[in-house]
């Protein structure tokens, strides 16, 4: 049989989207804190919340946090009670397959490969088609629903029988809707849970870890050992940075408002309120309506709204740019900062690892991909303007030219009038026409001969303003330059001339990195995984938040050029 640890931390994915979550009907409120981790029900799972807390197991794959969790969830390792007797016994099967949630009580591969922005419409698609709602998708578990049942029997099949256990590493194509509608469609009414299980686990068994005699005190004595503190340490900080890639999708997994989402306070001043050091204003839902803010909303140094035009109003919803963010690149190579995604459509904050100080920045508006789609001019701002709407307002004011937007704005160009055209001479219309007598009785009209011919004005001559608002071109990092130094740094004791990563000169170092970068992804990939800590026996070389980790994580989403 093939032997997995299952205490092993995988690459988990990035965080579900959503804010809260519904429970099944019949769910007490005692159960808050509580989750459940489910392939089947997972014993012994160490299931940890984002800021450590490490929930306390009561059985059936159910984990009870003291307090009420901070989201992201992670659960690690664990075996799976196919039996379903609640205890390691033979025939269950070791999990090998990390799970996570950003909401609600339910860790499932369901919940998981919805926190993958490569799959994650595609399950909802596929949810709806099996007349699940979104809240369902994210809350309902294997053991009593039949379609996250087959959801997750199929991918687990699939995983297994190819070796795929990092679900964040899917995509569409690895998502067989074909295969897991004709597995729902042959669940009757008295469809058996339990027996799907186990005869899932028989038809997998060349492939899965079953636990046997020689195993059983091993296996116990393993899920009875408590989290290194250096463990638990990998483990938060992961869940950080899936927190972070969340959040610069999808938006502020801190804010919990029961108000419309997309509606927010979009193009006023946010250090009215989230400045740090004010008094944050709370609302009832009586008193403010959509706009509700949480007892303990976010305090930070900078917040700002991205719209979609240039004159937009305050609270213009529908003229507010979803999944946009900002970015300032500081002056004389001293890193950049990026701006997480808000409470409300187009909204954008960060609070700083370090204070500007007196350093310049150029901010950046970036889209959905971290492409740059917008640009003040170089080293424009400082730490004087972090309240972007202040001066980003309708009309703009400081010099700032109106709303901060999705494009490129191009003042109109004036007109300037040709100050050499010559005066236009108009006829005097009110002449009167003298009548000449003719003895022959003919009357003779004498036109009027002072009337000057109107000049007709030199349109050839207008006045061209260049456009000053234009900023500096974005110029790509370079791998030479930028990003093979910070490797010889920090990678080449380890990795010389051996090993399938290579970064010294018995190969081309660009041909050594290149098959562990995802330019399609660049948080996923291996490179910048591995750096960070996760699955890397180095440890953690690069923290996300590094100037260097994201210097290469720039370079990988500009296409990893070999420039």
């Amino acid at each position: 049989m093939k032997k997995i640890s299952y205490i092993s931390l995988a690459v988990v994915a990035a965080i579900m989207s959503g804010c809260g979550g519904s429970t099944d009907s019949g769910t007490t409120t005692t159960a808050l804190n509580t989750v459940t981790v489910e392939r089947g029900p997972i014993l012994g799972a160490k299931v940890l919340d984002a800021n450590g807390q490490k929930a306390t197991e009561l059985g059936a794959g159910k984990y009870n946090f003291t307090s009420a969790p901070s989201y992201p969830i992670l659960a690690t390792g664990g075996v799976i009670d196919i039996d379903r007797d609640g205890t390691v016994s033979l025939g269950d099967v070791v999990n090998d397959m990390n799970l996570t949630t950003p909401q609600g009580s339910a860790l499932t591969i369901v919940t998981t490969l919805a926190t993958n922005t490569q799959t994650k419409a595609a399950i909802e698609t596929l949810a709806n088609s099996l007349n699940l709602t979104v809240d369902e998708l994210y809350t309902k578990i294997p053991s009593t629903s039949k379609e996250i049942e087959a959801i997750s029997n199929e991918v687990y099949k699939y995983a297994k029988m190819n070796n795929r256990l990092d679900l964040h590493s899917y995509n569409v194509t690895d998502i067989n809707t074909t295969a897991i509608t004709q597995a729902y469609a042959s669940y009757d009414d008295n469809h058996d849970f339990e027996q799907e299980e186990r005869d899932l686990i028989t038809e997998l068994s060349a492939y899965v870890d079953e636990v046997d005699d020689a195993d059983i005190d091993d296996i116990k004595a393993e899920i009875e050992r408590e989290h290194t503190d250096e463990e638990d340490n990998d483990y938060i900080n992961y869940l950080d940075t899936l927190k972070t890639e969340y959040e610069s999708e999808y938006g502020d997994l801190d804010y919990d408002d029961d108000g419309v989402d997309s509606t927010h306070n979009q193009g006023t001043n946010c250090a009215t309120c989230h400045s740090v050091g004010t008094t944050l204003t709370t609302y009832s839902s009586d008193e403010n309506e959509g706009n509700e803010n949480e007892a303990n909303e976010n305090q930070f140094d900078s917040g700002a709204t991205i719209f979609t035009t240039i004159d937009a109003a305050n609270y213009a919803t529908t003229k507010a740019a979803s999944g946009y963010t900002l970015r300032l690149v500081l002056e004389n190579g001293a890193g950049t900062e990026t701006y997480n995604i808000g409470y409300g459509t187009g909204n954008v904050n960060k609070t700083f690892t370090q204070a500007l100080g007196t350093t310049k920045y150029t901010a950046e508006v970036l889209d959905r991909s971290g492409n740059v789609v917008n640009s003040s001019a170089s080293n424009s701002h400082d730490a004087t303007r972090l309240d972007c709407n202040s001066c980003h307002s309708q009309a703009g004011i400081g010099g700032a030219p109106g709303r901060i937007t999705t494009f490129k704005y191009t003042a109109p160009t004036p007109v300037v009038l040709d100050t050499n055209t010559t005066t236009v001479v108009v006829p005097d219309t009110n002449t009167t026409i003298p009548v000449v007598p003719d003895t022959n009785t003919t009357i003779v009209v004498v036109p009027d001969t002072n009337t000057t011919t109107p000049v007709v004005p030199d349109t050839n001559t207008t006045t061209v303003v260049p456009d000053t608002n234009t900023t500096t071109p974005v110029v790509a990092l370079s791998f030479t330059n930028d990003v093979l130094p910070i490797l010889d740094t920090n990678c080449k004791s380890c990795h010389g001339a051996s090993g399938n990563f290579s970064i010294t000169t018995s190969i081309t170092p660009y041909a050594g990195v290149t098959p562990f970068v995802d330019s399609g992804n660049a948080t996923a990939s291996v490179l910048l995984q591995k750096a960070s800590g996760v699955g890397h026996g180095g440890g953690t070389v690069l923290t996300s938040t590094s100037a260097e980790y994201i210097t290469v994580r720039d370079w990988i989403a500009e296409g990893a050029l070999d420039n």
